[in-house]
């Protein structure tokens, strides 16, 4: 009998020793999921995600058409994604007791988001949370701000009708946001939007446009209820 149970102590160890550098990547975790996400590894693996799948370091998420995701991180920070979206998590570090190493820049590269911040941000180096977009890099000081690419028309089309001129939009509710963009920075305060339009030019406050894609999620998302549409909880599924 004891010959058994150290056999079974010593399993879980290992169990527990196995599975610490999984949790030890595991940066964020997606809370909500209505529709379709997939993830792009840093390893090139491409894989489905439902709610309870970690995300991390390197991580390439994308929503497919009439999809919403949110992900929570660990410093309690989220970000809500609308549909044909797509981000990178480029960086992330938090340790709880050293706001010193803090670190989250991630990039979008289409579509659109809105992001609550966490601890990373409002504590420690101003510098840590960044994100790159197209146009112009944004920076936070503790705020609640929504992140929107109109992208330029392809080759050989026009304007698209009833949509803003492509750029960037950033649109501030709660906390100051900076918008660097052209050597430029602009701070942003609660009610106003920001536009870049390139890299190379200033940002500039501008009325809301009344077209401009609005990050509205489900309902659901609010609630502590599953919402999951593609799949089993936890796991991701390999494409």
């Amino acid at each position: 009998m004891q010959r058994l149970t150290a056999r079974a102590t010593a399993g879980a160890w290992l169990a527990a020793a196995l599975l610490a550098p999984l949790l030890a990547f595991a940066e964020g975790t997606v809370q909500h999921l209505s529709g379709t996400l997939s993830v792009q590894r840093a390893d090139g693996s491409v894989r489905l995600l439902s709610e309870k799948s970690v995300v991390r370091q390197g991580d390439t998420i994308s929503t497919e058409r009439d999809s919403y995701a949110q992900i929570k991180f660990t410093d309690g920070g989220q970000v809500t994604l609308r549909p044909s979206t797509q981000i990178k998590i480029e960086g992330y570090e938090f340790t709880e007791g050293k706001p010193e190493s803090d670190n989250f820049i991630f990039a979008l590269f289409k579509g659109g988001m809105r992001a609550v911040t966490g601890l990373v941000g409002k504590r420690g180096n101003r510098d840590a949370y960044k994100l790159r977009t197209a146009t112009a890099t944004v920076g936070i000081r503790g705020t609640d701000y929504s992140a929107i690419e109109v992208p330029q028309p392809q080759a050989g089309e026009g304007p698209q009708p009833n949509q803003p001129p492509p750029g960037v939009y950033v649109v501030v509710s709660e906390g100051l946001v900076a918008i660097t963009s052209g050597g430029v920075e602009l701070v942003a305060a609660p009610g106003q939007t920001v536009f870049s339009s390139s890299l190379t030019l200033p940002p500039q406050l501008v009325p809301p446009p009344p077209n401009l894609p609005q990050i509205s999620a489900p309902q659901s998302f609010s609630s502590n209820n599953p919402t999951t549409i593609n799949g089993g909880q936890g796991d991701a599924c390999a494409i």
